[in-house]
Order: C-alpha cells, then sequence, then structure tokens
C-alpha cells in the first residue's frame, strides 16, 4: 500500500467541492498538496484555513485556468518548484454545463489531458523522475447514459477511454507511472447548482437524484484515498454510488486481449 505521507499532490479545481475534500484527506494523512483553482477568493480562504489547520509548509495555492494551456504548465511548474516534485497529480477541475459546451470540452478533457500528459513528462522513470500517480475525476456519466448533458457524458467517457488507454500501455510499468479514474454519482457540491437552460429537462434531474440522494464528499475522498494507496490500481475505475459500502472496480484488459496483433506490412 503506497504511503501517503510526506508525498506531494497538485490538485485541480481543489479550492472547493470534491478537490477540497482530496486536499483535506490527503493532509490529515500527512501528506502536502498544491491546489490549483481559478477561483482566487475561495482558493486563498481554502489555503488560509488548511494552512492553519495542517501547517504552511505543507499547502500551496495558485491561480489556475487549466482551459488555458500557458497558465496550467506555469503553476504546474510552480508547484514543481514550492515542493522539489509531484508524486500524484489529480485531474478534478470540471463544469457541468452543456450550455457552454466548448468551454466544457475544454476543461473538463482537454485539461485532463494536458494535465495527465505533464504529469507523465514529470514522473516517467524512463525519462529520469521518481515515478508517480495519476488520478483522473471523471463521473458515474462516465460509465452510463446520462442524458440530461450529452456533452458532460461525452467529456467523462472520454476521460475514462483516455486514462485506461494509458494505463494500457506496455511500458508503463517501465515509465513507474499508475493512472486510475474516479467516477462518483453526483455528490453534494455547488457543481449541482444547475439552470435550466444548462441540462436538458431540469426536473427529471432534481427528481432523480431526490430519489437516490447526493453522495457526501467524504465518501468520494474515501475512494480517492483508496485508489492513491492501491499499488493495483493501474487501469481500474472505481464507481461511488449513494446508499452502498461496496464499490465497483473495473481493471483494464492486458494490451494482447485488448488489441489485435497486426500482421507485419499489413
Amino acid at each position: 500500500m503506497m504511503e501517503i505521507s510526506k508525498k506531494v499532490f497538485f490538485i485541480t479545481g481543489a479550492a472547493q467541492g470534491l478537490g477540497k475534500g482530496f486536499a483535506d484527506a490527503v493532509l490529515k494523512r500527512g501528506g502536502k498538496v498544491f491546489i490549483a483553482d481559478l477561483n482566487t477568493k475561495t482558493g486563498e480562504e481554502t489555503l488560509a484555513a488548511l494552512q492553519k489547520e495542517y501547517g504552511a509548509d505543507n499547502v500551496r495555492f495558485g491561480k489556475c485556468d487549466v482551459s488555458n494551456k500557458d497558465q496550467f504548465k506555469a503553476t504546474f511548474q510552480s508547484a514543481v518548484n514550492s515542493f522539489g516534485q509531484i508524486d500524484v497529480m489529480v485531474n478534478n477541475a470540471g463544469i457541468m454545463n452543456d450550455k457552454t459546451w466548448e468551454l466544457q470540452i475544454a476543461i473538463n478533457f482537454n485539461a485532463v489531458v494536458l494535465g495527465t500528459n505533464l504529469a507523465m513528462e514529470h514522473m516517467r522513470k524512463d525519462k529520469g523522475g521518481r515515478g508517480g500517480v495519476i488520478i483522473n475525476t471523471a463521473s458515474l456519466a462516465g460509465v452510463t447514459p446520462y442524458f440530461w448533458f450529452p456533452v458532460y457524458a461525452g467529456t467523462k467517457y472520454a476521460v475514462v477511454g483516455f486514462t485506461k488507454s494509458w494505463a494500457a500501455n506496455p511500458k508503463i510499468a517501465s515509465m513507474g507511472v499508475r493512472l486510475a479514474c474516479l467516477c462518483p454519482s453526483g455528490a453534494d457540491t455547488n457543481l449541482f447548482n444547475i439552470k435550466e437552460d444548462e441540462c436538458h429537462g431540469l426536473d427529471s434531474l432534481t427528481a432523480y437524484f431526490d430519489f437516490i440522494g447526493r453522495l457526501p464528499v467524504s465518501a468520494v475522498s474515501d475512494a480517492f484515498i483508496k485508489l492513491v494507496q492501491d499499488e493495483d490500481s493501474n487501469g481500474k475505475l472505481i464507481a461511488i454510488i449513494p446508499g452502498s459500502d461496496s464499490y465497483y472496480t473495473e481493471q483494464v484488459l492486458d494490451p494482447p486481449l485488448a488489441l489485435p496483433k497486426l500482421e507485419k506490412n499489413a
């Protein structure tokens, strides 16, 4: 089991919601956290609260618009400069608004690709890194249809496929990096402050979550910690559903089973 104490986590979208919950869970276990978020005011408030509880040397904050490539790269480098290395990359920032679908794709998927690429280049043992873990926040909407948000669901399916495909690389063990996905159902965060024109069928969506309930942030944070600590989590999804103490996990197929062998010169 991976020891979290003294490990450095870079978490996007960590000023509030799930990201803040992840940061708190890491700090409770002796880890260090760099909070990256676009919301400067909330980010600085979260930073102050966490530094007060866990120590000023263990938490940093940097303003970061993950849809801005240059800013994302600069913030990641700032975190490396602050702590010396990043051991766990958490691509968590996301929005749920099909009205602004282009921005949603940029934040929910494009930024996950960029964040994963930045982390891979930094962590890969075959390129001089120390190895590490990449956790990408997807959603239950990434493994089952959510007709209320076709674009949002599409971005989360993309995150799942992207993560599992990286994890299936035959050289992943020599890279020393493992990748996994969190797929929570709706959590009790501000993400669900949804307006009529941001989805398809707000009444139906509201009735659905009134029926199944919302996940407490702590439940998702517990699953997050499980994925980080599990040395065999490469390629796994972990879905968290209200009212269940069990977790659904899926291991990626070994590459020879997942991909047909191509004849040379075919």
